[in-house]
């Protein structure tokens, strides 16, 4: 069965996913501050202040949790700890040594997961790429490598005056056993007729007239010994390589070709017959998308689907399962569906849970899968809050309809988790800010402390969002706050939203947003707009709006009516 489920991989692949039974792995893992793993919104002021979403934020810097891997790895020896042990002493704790350690975690559990007829493909560029190599030399055996295939992603930039520039990224493959699937047929490229290698093009020279090239292939028996095979065709006695009908057969079909009576008849190989150009492991024929590609969702690390294509077409057959345990936008998924594969992803960020299941939809609209990990109930918010706080912040914010999350930095928050705009008539923009607190001891202070952020930022409505129902106190402090006068009415300028009370029924009271109405959130009203939709397909849909690489806005839509049922009540 397909599935998308939203968290850390390696929580998921620990406790979701059974040990044999995947066939693929593909994983484009972030690194680096310049290409996080991100989405950017725009916010109504200027591109240029759009907020950025990062999903790992500080995930790959030295910290508890890096430490944490750390001894998880070293405790367990083998071959990983030892190749670990060593990048530590050289590397220290730095921002790439927690890079390496949460990777060489997860690349473990993948292993784990994959079919002993399975194959490893780790997208990654020349940040990182060699020591990668060695810790999946040390996960898989050095002798269950494959390839390491060179992606050229852009061309050279004139820019660059004391080195080369880097126009390529690297996949590293290996396969988990001696019997991978591989799919040999599947790896040649298509001739181009326009563009032919010289050697091909000096081969492949008669043409009938109709554009179709072919070169003339010898038709005899490089064994003379064949008596069934030594007769006359067009006034020639040979040892011909074809019985005599096959050979008949050939002339009537215009593929036999004589160049004067008497001459030794030829075979006529057309080019668009052939296999095509085997593919080596230096790729230059796949473009990267550009700011205008159809396909582009306004990811900066979004790959072609014709580059995932190719290596689910050469390693997977019709029914097998592939897993993308970073998936981002769901490039991966997207080539999987096409070409008839079940997936599985996995994301942090839940916004790209919901940017795939639109992506996906749009492609098939009846396909099948099943969401994971996103709380939909109380019970499972506290799970999540007292798991990864940030994870919950996160999902909070997104529940109550929060499309821009600020940039999250090393050093102070400055108090805000999250942000989200509105008309205000002639006011212009309205801005409304979010404080998170997933934590058990939430109090009358970090009500009294956010108010004083509304105030420094001169918001015009802030929503202190928190995991367990306020306290009279805290209700106290809210209310105290007043009220604000914008064009959709007279409203709460601080409201507290607890996650005990969402799941009760109970919403804030806020302006329209101009993106996602409440009444999405809202289980009844969902399950009528689902049944309005069926009698109404042309229905309008909610829209996303993400700023993507192009000039204009890269819409997204997201249909409520198509959300699967048995998610659909409690599930953003």
């Amino acid at each position: 069965m397909n599935q998308l489920w939203f968290g850390d991989n390696l929580t998921i692949l620990r406790e979701e996913v059974a040990a044999d039974s995947v066939d693929l792995i593909y994983l484009d893992p972030p690194f680096n501050s310049n290409a996080n793993y991100n989405v950017l919104f725009r916010t109504p002021s200027d591109a240029a202040a759009s907020a950025q979403v990062e999903a790992f934020r500080d995930t790959w810097t030295w910290g508890n949790e890096a430490q944490w891997a750390l001894d998880e790895i070293m405790m367990s020896g083998g071959p990983v700890a030892n190749i670990i042990h060593a990048l530590h002493s050289a590397l220290g704790e730095s921002d790439m040594m927690a890079y390496l350690v949460m990777m060489a975690q997860r690349l473990h559990e993948l292993k784990r997961v994959l079919r002993s007829s399975g194959s490893l493909f780790l997208h990654c560029d020349a940040t990182a790429s060699h020591y990668l190599k060695i810790i999946l030399d040390a996960v898989f055996g050095p002798q269950l490598f494959a390839n390491e295939i060179i992606w050229q992603r852009s061309t050279g930039k004139s820019l660059m005056s004391k080195r080369l520039p880097n126009n390529h990224d690297v996949i590293l493959s290996y396969s988990k056993g001696r019997d991978r699937t591989w799919n040999a047929e599947a790896l040649y490229e298509p001739y181009d007729p326009e563009n032919l290698p010289a050697k091909i093009a000096a081969k492949y020279t008669g043409d009938d007239g109709d554009g179709r090239l072919y070169q003339l292939a010898d038709l005899l028996n490089p064994n003379p010994d064949r008596p069934n095979l030594d007769y006359e065709f067009l006034g020639v006695r040979r040892v011909w390589r074809w019985t005599r009908d096959r050979m008949e057969a050939a002339h009537q079909a215009g593929r036999i070709f004589q160049s004067a009576p008497g001459k030794v008849p030829r075979y006529k190989r057309y080019l668009d017959e052939m296999r095509g150009m085997p593919l080596g492991d230096v790729w230059t024929d796949i473009p990267p998308l550009n700011s205008q590609a159809k396909e582009r969702l306004g990811y900066p690390t979004q790959k072609p689907v014709k580059l995932l294509d190719r290596i689910l077409q050469a390693s997977t057959m019709p029914g097998d399962t592939v897993l993308d345990p970073f998936c981002g936008c769901g490039t991966t998924i997207a080539a999987a569906e096409g070409i008839g594969r079940n997936w599985v992803g996995i994301d942090v960020a839940f916004h790209a849970i919901k940017v795939i299941e639109d992506r996906i939809r749009g492609q098939n609209p009846s396909v099948a899968y099943e969401v994971g990990g996103i709380p939909r109930d109380f019970e499972s918010a506290q799970r999540l809050a007292l798991k990864d706080k940030f994870q919950f912040q996160w999902w909070a914010n997104y529940l109550v309809g929060v499309q821009a999350l600020k940039e999250i930095k090393k050093g102070p928050d400055r108090g805000i988790d999250g942000q989200m705009f509105f008309m205000n008539g002639p006011r212009g923009w309205g801005r409304i800010l979010t404080s998170v607190k997933g934590g058990q001891h939430v109090g009358t202070k970090d009500v009294r402390e956010f108010k004083a952020v509304l105030d420094r930022e001169r918001a015009e409505m802030g929503l202190f969002i928190c995991l367990n129902e306020a306290t009279r106190d805290m209700n106290t402090e809210a209310a105290a706050f007043g009220f604000v006068q914008t064009a959709h009415g007279h409203l709460p300028r601080l409201q507290i939203v607890s996650m005990a009370e969402w799941f009760r029924g109970k919403r804030p009271h806020l302006p329209s947003l101009g993106h996602v109405s409440r009444d999405f959130f809202n289980p009844e009203k969902r399950a009528n707009q689902k049944r309005a939709k069926a009698l109404n397909p042309d229905a309008p849909e909610f829209t996303f709006t993400f700023a993507g690489g192009k000039k204009e806005d890269t819409v997204v839509h997201f249909n409520p009516s198509v959300v699967n049922s048995d998610r659909a009540e409690v599930t953003p």
